[in-house]
């Protein structure tokens, strides 16, 4: 009786991540552990027993159909299988299944839609949205989620923010950041209308560690921190003449990383909040205005005004 047995040539792989590399018209494969290579590629993993399921250099994991001797010579110049498979591991493909492939793209888009929660809020009420209405903005908004490593998380999310606020999908802007900025006493007014002129709200002076230091806490929105740190380094200064002067660099301090309300809404002191708020932006805008139309206002006289009384007398 005749049996159908397997190529003893062949080797019958499934359920392992293969990584695949195209040289001179033909196709070389190794057959690897999962999550394996990442770590061989970040240089966390650095033996290969640990990395690949065999030493062996493949045409076809799947078939299990492996690579000849004359393919390797002519494609890598050597015959030395264990240089070859790390030749592969460093420039070759890996291959996702689908099924993989579906698990990263919901883990990215978990990631960051909880990441937008934690650093965005609604406008209006001040306090984070829910996880499914992120998502669902997401959805509508149009965004794709990128789960390769080349794209980090924290990029996808500043780039689905913007997808969202220009669709209108949701209410959504980034939470505030609160600041402590410790300054000289005599720079402390500079400091302030600079701080107040680019855009840093409910400025508070308070007592610094000494008699000669003031303390200065603010709100500001995160893409402010570069110019905020400029600002307080240089007393107010953009040009670096206070320090020049005598004038030593202040400091900031992060107080909180993402600000919003918390607790049970009260509607007469939320009145009171947003009526406070929109003042502080019509500081900031007049602020903003005197510094554009100061020189010009300076080299000139102010325009004469007419003023006509009418006096009805019975």
């Amino acid at each position: 009786m005749s049996y159908i047995q397997t190529p003893v040539n062949q080797v019958r792989l499934t359920n392992v991540a293969v990584v695949r590399i195209t040289r001179h018209g033909k196709r070389f494969e190794v057959a690897c552990y999962r999550n394996k290579v990442v770590n061989y590629r970040q240089g966390i993993e650095t033996d290969l027993s640990e990395v690949l399921q065999t030493e062996r250099i493949f045409s076809n994991v799947g078939k299990g159909t492996m690579a000849k001797t004359s393919d390797l010579q002519t494609a890598f110049g050597t015959n030395d299988t264990e240089e070859i498979c790390k030749r592969i591991l460093e420039k070759g493909d890996l291959q996702v299944s689908d099924g993989e492939r579906s698990v990263q793209q919901e883990t990215t888009t978990r990631e960051i839609a909880t990441m937008i929660q934690a650093k965005c809020i609604d406008p209006r009420s001040r306090r984070p949205h829910t996880l499914p209405s992120i998502r669902d903005a997401m959805s509508q908004a149009g965004f794709v989620v990128h789960p390769s490593k080349s794209r980090t998380i924290k990029g996808q999310m500043l780039e689905c923010v913007k997808a969202i606020q220009k669709q209108g999908c949701l209410p959504l802007e980034r939470a505030k950041m609160k600041l402590c900025a410790y300054v000289e006493a005599g720079a402390s007014e500079r400091v302030g209308m600079e701080l107040r002129r680019v855009g840093c709200l409910e400025l508070k002076e308070l007592e610094g560690e000494g008699d000669a230091q003031t303390r200065i806490e603010f709100l500001m929105d995160p893409g402010l921190y570069r110019r905020v740190d400029e600002i307080v380094k240089f007393g107010g200064d953009d040009t670096g003449v206070g320090n020049q002067a005598g004038v030593d660099g202040g400091r900031l301090e992060i107080l909180r990383q993402c600000v919003y309300e918390e607790g049970e809404v009260e509607l007469e002191s939320e009145l009171r909040r947003k009526e406070n708020l929109i003042n502080e932006v019509n500081v900031n805008s007049e602020c903003k205005e005197n510094s554009q139309t100061g020189d010009q206002g300076s080299s000139s006289a102010p325009p004469e005004t007419n003023v006509n009384v009418n006096v009805n007398v019975n």
